[in-house]
């Protein structure tokens, strides 16, 4: 998949809204959305996406409104949804591509007095683009066999590393869905500290149900059968 154009394609899929009549205002709403995450994972060929993030970055409310509004844009044409079969795991979005035409340098429908050049607007917004894009990669890992690498020098499990990157990724390598992580090496220690937490009152859990079950006052009947 050759290198997405953020101008390009942002700029080809605004032409294709204003001239398709179906497309509302919530329709936009959603794509941007799911633009933004796309453009944080740095235009992979599919992304795993959470339900709740995009919703919220979109400002939907209602998940049966959700679901039309990608049903809607899936059947004309700007994405693929491959819903996931698995709670655990994000589905996947492929993205179409609107960023092989070339862009148009000036609107002819209006006054040459009133147009303003694109280029400078490019130049800004280009830079803004590589800034952004060159955060994410500072602080998410390059992938998923760098997770494991690490966790496997923390004496951890693949399967644990495999939890881990796959519930971030999902969610756009964002605390609580919102804030983006800084430090991912940090956020996966946190990740192993909780673990051994929840596992230690699982076992103290199970240990005080054993004690119990010994200390009963209940009368019982030995001469029958279990």
């Amino acid at each position: 998949m050759s290198q997405v154009n953020y101008i390009s394609h942002l700029n080809g899929v605004l032409r294709k809204f204003a001239d398709d009549d179906n497309i509302s205002s919530s329709h936009r709403s959603l794509y941007l959305a799911f633009f933004e995450l796309w453009n944080q994972k740095r235009f992979p060929k599919t992304i795993m996406l959470n339900s709740k993030q995009v919703m919220a970055l979109a400002k939907i409310r209602s998940r049966t409104t959700y679901h039309k509004l990608l049903r809607d844009l899936t059947n004309w044409g700007y994405l693929k949804y491959h819903p996931s079969t698995s709670p655990h795991m994000g589905s996947l979005v492929e993205m179409s591509r609107f960023d092989t035409q070339p862009d148009q340098k000036m609107d002819r429908t209006y006054p040459v007095s009133e147009q303003v050049p694109v280029q400078k607007l490019v130049s800004f917004n280009k830079h803004k683009s590589k800034h952004i894009i060159n955060s994410f990669i500072n602080t998410c890992p390059k992938n998923e066999q760098e997770v494991i690498e690490f966790f496997r020098e923390e004496k951890r499990s693949v399967l644990e590393a495999k939890n881990f990157y796959n519930f971030y990724e999902s969610i756009g390598w964002k605390l609580n869905g919102k804030n983006p992580i800084t430090n991912w090496q940090a956020c996966a220690r946190n990740w192993m500290l909780k673990a051994n937490e929840i596992k230690k009152e699982l076992k103290s859990n199970s240990l005080s149900r054993w004690r119990d079950n010994l200390h009963t006052s209940k009368d019982k009947n030995y001469g029958e059968p279990l």
